[in-house]
């Protein structure tokens, strides 16, 4: 046994660790690429899976290293298959959090997801974190019916700098998706900018 397992164990012995923690530290790749067979979207991970749930929710809320790892490898599959059909090098654009809810939380699972996803594409995109922004405090769209969630997001989001925008392909991502209206927002707010295309990828569909 190795000494990192022995202080694993010590420590779990003094606080037992989460459910979906548990789960994550189990959880392997070939499993997640068993898995995108029975997503809803070509390559995307069925969230309503309890290994899935897991995976997003440690992403999600702690930016757990493991689910980072397998969560990046899943996507950018998604990914480079996107990028060779496109010319040149289309933008990576992480779905934007609110900068209140971002202090709550310290971080932007989209951007812990992209980070992770670019050890795997980085020679084909050009990551703009930046590219939007979160211009309302909206509630949380979980829980929300499909036109609630839709009219919580309206004018939501903003492209800050329109110049790095106009006539690029953009590929934004999210954790998960549920009824699209987060991507309908996105995909507004880039068209508006000029964007030539905007495809919306999802780690996982619910």
């Amino acid at each position: 046994m190795s000494l990192r397992t022995i202080v694993t164990h010590l420590l779990d012995s003094i606080v037992p660790p989460r459910a979906t923690d548990t789960i994550v530290r189990t959880l392997t790749l070939k499993e997640l690429r068993t898995l995108t067979l029975r997503g809803n979207k070509s390559g995307s991970l069925p969230y309503r899976d309890e290994r899935v749930t897991a995976l997003v929710w440690e992403l999600k809320y702690f930016a757990h290293a493991r689910a980072a790892k397998l969560a990046g490898a899943i996507l950018s599959d998604i990914l480079i298959g996107i990028a060779s059909e496109s010319l040149g090098k289309p933008l990576l654009i992480p779905i934007p959090m609110h900068a209140t809810r971002r202090r709550e939380r310290g971080h932007n699972q989209t951007e812990v997801l992209c980070k992770a996803t670019l050890v795997y594409v980085k020679d084909f995109f050009e990551y703009k974190p930046h590219a939007l922004a979160r211009i309302k405090a909206t509630p949380q769209q979980q829980g929300l019916h499909k036109n609630e969630r839709e009219r919580n997001l309206t004018k939501a989001m903003k492209v800050l700098n329109e110049k790095e925008i106009v006539g690029r392909v953009c590929v934004v991502v999210d954790d998960v998706s549920t009824t699209g209206a987060t991507f309908a927002e996105a995909t507004r707010a880039l068209r508006e900018a000029g964007a030539r295309e905007v495809v919306c990828v999802a780690l996982a569909y619910s």
